[in-house]
């Protein structure tokens, strides 16, 4: 008996010495200058129903902490530890929220999960202000292969980016694939480092590769259960997957789920109300998956052209941040449809981060007269926003640039 209970002791203590973590990474939902969201996902390598349950019911008991400091700080600040199940699967997703932190402001934080050292990681707070002008990069269908996601996180982290907008088919897990959920953590945990070491925080938007039969459904989408990984890693998605982030009273970023877990009208309301409290902003970007304005290479969302496509247009915003197509796109400023170099909105993007490119039309200047740009080609978006001008960078992962636009906002003061 003696014997039993020591080699089930030995088995616990060695499970939990070689229980794999994946990330962390930092994510914004709530004010980027003042608060931080952390994730990690624990595996659990119980083998059976019974032995898993238990392993549940250790891990639980385990004491997970989380301290952290900024560099002029001596001493260490404690955040507790929450732990929920990862998706259907045996895993937990270990999240910290922290909160009250300073603008513009590097932390550092370590991680213990009970007697056990994880590391030690950088993150920084955006500026409540923008005094000196910031950047940042998006991107979406970022995981066919690690061939094509590593050199492009690195690409990510390499430009030193304030975040990463993040516009949907993030892991290509459809819903029910646990492992490459873990693979695109551990993916952007190693390689989307600033140069100085600080992880870049990502804002999350949903695509169709989230949920369940890879669903695009805009005016019958299924519930937000059918994303069951998305929504157990991320914070901020309590009423569905559109939300907005203020950064300071200068700039906001909608995100918006194109028919994958809501409806494209049911989001209409919600959408102008959210855009016409923030009229002053100076600068107002919105991301979302399915293109309403794409390269022909896949059927435009016509709904969001209907729908969003005038509210975009009625509250100025200075671009639309779309994915999906596997291409790169710009097209003009729009209005209805038309160009509009004084007030219309850029589209731009179509989400070829990590994924297989598709070929576009050679005549795409004739059937598109609305692209000023479309090229198969994987790539990311640099945004730079600085002084009342936009600048808008396409680049490969080497570095090389695809495609580059320049715009004044006029509303910077």
């Amino acid at each position: 008996m003696k014997t039993k209970a020591v080699l089930l002791l030995f088995c616990v203590l060695l499970s939990e010495a070689f229980s794999k973590v994946y990330g962390p990474v930092c994510q914004w939902y709530e004010d980027p200058s003042t608060s931080m969201a952390i994730h990690w996902v624990q595996e659990n390598f119980s083998s059976d129903a019974e032995s898993a349950d238990k392993a549940d019911a250790n891990d639980l008991d385990l004491e997970s902490s989380l301290s952290y400091r900024s560099d002029d700080q001596k001493k260490w600040l404690f955040s507790p530890v929450t732990n929920r199940l990862f998706g259907n699967t045996k895993n937990r997703v270990y999240s910290v929220d922290i909160k009250n932190l300073t603008p513009d402001t590097r932390y550092t934080f370590k991680i213990r999960h009970g007697n056990k050292k994880l590391g030690i990681w950088f993150f920084r707070t955006a500026p409540s202000k923008i005094e000196k002008g910031i950047t940042f990069v998006t991107g979406g269908d970022m995981f066919h292969s690690r061939e094509l996601l590593d050199p492009m996180n690195l690409r990510a982290g390499t430009e030193d980016p304030l975040f990463a907008l993040l516009g949907g088919d993030l892991a290509y897990a459809n819903g029910v694939d646990a492992n490459r959920w873990l693979e695109w953590l551990e993916s952007w945990n190693r390689f989307a480092k600033s140069p100085h070491g600080t992880l870049i925080p990502m804002v999350v938007v949903i695509g169709n590769h989230e949920v369940r039969g890879a669903a695009y459904r805009p005016t019958n989408a299924p519930a937000k259960s059918e994303a069951p990984y998305f929504h157990s890693l991320f914070y901020g998605l309590d009423e569905g997957s559109k939300y907005a982030i203020d950064f300071g009273n200068y700039m906001t970023v909608v995100a918006l789920d194109s028919g994958h877990t809501e409806n494209i009208a049911t989001q209409v309301k919600w959408l102008n109300k959210t855009l016409e409290e923030r009229e002053n902003f100076i600068y107002k970007f919105v991301c979302y998956h399915r293109p309403a304005w794409g390269t022909g290479v896949k059927e435009d969302a016509v709904d969001i052209q209907r729908l969003w496509s005038p509210i975009f247009e009625r509250h100025r915003v200075d671009a639309a941040f779309e994915n999906d197509h596997h291409v790169y796109k710009r097209t003009y400023p729009l209005t209805a449809g038309k160009r509009d170099d004084m007030n219309g909105v850029m589209y731009i993007g179509d989400g070829a981060w990590g994924t297989r490119t598709r070929a576009i039309a050679r005549n795409w200047k004739v059937r598109r007269p609305f692209l000023a740009h479309a090229e198969s080609v994987n790539h990311l978006i640099k945004v730079k926003v600085e002084n009342g001008k936009l600048t808008y960078k396409a680049l490969e992962a080497d570095g090389s640039i695809v495609d580059e636009y320049q715009r004044i906002n006029s509303k910077e003061k």
